[in-house]
């Protein structure tokens, strides 16, 4: 089953490693390859020119060797080998470096753009630092992968064989067993500590996600622990998870250790068994002294990348397991069907429900066979208590949700048949709810459409009445207005969220509850200025206060999720019905 998984991985990479457009990093790959050739071949001949070097060396102290060329132009040739086996390699990172980075760039914006892609049900759900994490392991497991796996993994192994056979040909086939037998026990024996060790390694990165968890909603909610007090609470929580993180690491840490006196232990068998066979040699005249420092060197140089192996193959398979989480994203379908039709352009704006029909659970209908038109140019307004089903309706107008039942249209287009991108061209939200970037002010009044200029979002946050508020801050439109907006009041907030709307400029304006956090006064400013931007514009609007709803062309008023009155402010007062008893509860005294 994980095997599948990790097939799954790498057939996911491959395109970002080979890309089919990119030739340029093609080229890259393919010069990274045989900079690794180059680098492993001129390692495999520095032993021999330290053998070489030794012999001569001994033949000049025996006076057999009366020259010194010979041995200086072995020692230089050694020097140089090295040198070559190091550049390649550095040469090999470098190539690669672009390829890997343009892997991880695209890989984490696809990712982005398809958690974007994801239904409101998803983001409701989620947690975000665990998720913040995915993202963060995956895409660095991204670059250790594709270094790792094509660059170490494969040449060891091709070099393991290699010193094998050159063993053979010069010292005879026992040197050849011996390397092979104590790669293969190093390891199995690595293979299956980090098995073990890895159930070690899923409980800390489990115990990880939930100390990141925790601490952030914590921190996002800092408001909501301090008005209840809930400081050590939060701090137990948080320690829990900190102390099950702890207890992991360190079974982690021991296993590890486990691991490298384990490999120690079987490398270090392997070359002494062969330098006591080469000692032998010598004595029986099979070896020279050379052969003795060839063996040495070669049992060390391959210990150096057997050592790194079992770093290598601990973080690849950590690498998978964290990339296996990222890419399990993908596994989960956008519920909405984003088609690539495009609504047709139109200078009028009419939104039409017709006989729709929503439920988030099938136990409890919240909207019910509703019918009503929005004319081009008109305002209606849907008001009713809480809970009668007003918030739905703006979530699918939006597209968050598709109807059970019914259809909504634009233009007499049914929104199923365009895209979401299309749809919210030409809608614009004041929600409810104000959530700001954690960023400046003219950022988030801009953010309402991209490339404004400032002479645009000064008159933008004027026609909000936010703009003389700005003006007296210390950094004005600068004022960085913290996490989720926290540095500002929530009327303050609404209004940054209204002038965003206003700097939109849409065909249709969607004002949910929009003036819900104002005070009378500035409400009644705000309801002016909006009046004037929304004029011959198609608006809907989502109200609570019924003085919100007074002035507009129809109100429908929901309950239970199913339209029970509608008509002007003055012919429902008139009916004495469902309106009449809200407005008489609203109305001052």
């Amino acid at each position: 089953m994980k095997q599948g998984k990790y097939i799954k991985t790498f057939k996911l990479l491959l395109p970002y490693l080979w890309p089919k457009k990119r030739r340029d990093l093609k080229t890259r790959v393919s010069f990274a390859v045989i900079a690794l050739v180059l680098a492993k071949i001129a390692n495999v001949t520095t032993p021999l020119l330290l053998g070489a070097s030794v012999n001569s060396l001994t033949e000049l102290s025996s006076g057999i060797n009366l020259f010194m060329l010979v041995p200086v132009a072995l020692i230089i040739g050694y020097g140089i080998a090295r040198i070559i086996t190091f550049a390649f390699v550095e040469i090999r990172d470098a190539l690669f470096s672009k390829v890997s980075q343009h892997s991880i760039r695209q890989i984490s914006l696809n990712i982005f753009k398809h958690v974007h892609s994801l239904s409101l049900q998803f983001h409701l759900n989620r947690q975000t630092g665990a998720l913040a994490k995915f993202i963060d392991r995956g895409t660095k497991g991204i670059d250790f992968l594709l270094r790792y796996v094509l660059f170490n993994i494969v040449p060891t192994f091709f070099e393991i064989f290699l010193v094998s056979g050159i063993l053979f040909y010069l010292y005879g086939p026992w040197y050849a067993v011996i390397t092979l037998t104590t790669v293969t026990i190093y390891s199995y024996l690595t293979f299956q500590i980090t098995e073990w060790r890895n159930e070690f390694r899923r409980k800390m990165n489990q115990a990880d996600n939930d100390v990141n968890t925790k601490m952030i909603d914590s921190l996002l909610n800092f408001e909501t622990v301090k008005y209840f007090n809930n400081e050590q609470f939060e701090f137990k929580r948080l320690d829990k998870s900190l102390e099950e993180y702890e207890i992991a690491a360190n079974k982690t840490r021991h296993a590890l250790s486990l691991l490298n006196i384990s490999q120690t232990l079987v490398i270090m068998t392997g070359i002494t068994i062969m330098l006591v066979m080469s000692a032998y040699g010598i004595k029986n005249g099979d070896i020279d002294v050379g052969g003795f420092v060839v063996i040495n060197a070669y049992m060390l140089q391959l210990y150096q990348p057997l050592s790194f192996l079992g770093s290598v193959y601990r973080e690849i398979r950590q690498a998978l397991t964290d990339m296996e989480n990222m890419f399990s994203l993908l596994d989960i379908s956008p519920a909405i069907r984003n088609t690539l039709n495009k609504l047709p352009q139109s200078n009028i704006a009419e939104i039409k429900f017709d006989n729709v029909s929503f439920d988030y659970d099938v136990r409890r209908t919240i909207i019910n066979n509703i019918s009503f038109t929005v004319p081009n140019g008109k305002k209606v307004a849907i008001v009713g208590p809480t809970g009668a089903g007003k918030s739905t309706i703006s979530r699918l107008l939006f597209k968050f949700y598709e109807p059970k039942s019914g259809g909504i249209y634009i233009n007499n287009v049914n929104t199923n048949t365009i895209s979401q991108e299309s749809l919210r061209e030409i809608i614009g939200v004041v929600p409810q709810d104000t959530v700001l970037f954690n960023d400046t002010i003219y950022y988030n009044i801009a953010y309402g459409k991209a490339g404004s200029t400032k002479e645009e979002v000064i008159s933008a946050a004027k026609n909000a009445d936010i703009h003389d508020f700005i003006s007296i801050l210390p950094d004005g439109y600068e004022t960085i207005v913290g996490e989720r907006g926290l540095k500002l009041s929530g009327g303050e907030k609404q209004r940054v969220a209204i002038a965003r709307t206003i700097l939109k400029n849409p065909k249709i304006f969607f004002f949910d509850e929009a003036t819900s956090a104002l005070d009378t006064s500035t409400e009644k400013e705000i309801q002016k200025n909006l009046e004037n931007v929304s004029k011959n514009k198609t608006t809907l609007i989502i109200a609570h206060r019924l003085s919100t709803a007074a002035n507009a062309d129809n109100i429908i008023v929901l309950d239970g999720g199913a339209i029970v009155e509608q008509g002007t402010h003055e012919s429902l007062l008139a009916q004495k019905g469902k309106y009449f008893e809200m407005w008489g509860k609203q109305k001052p005294s």
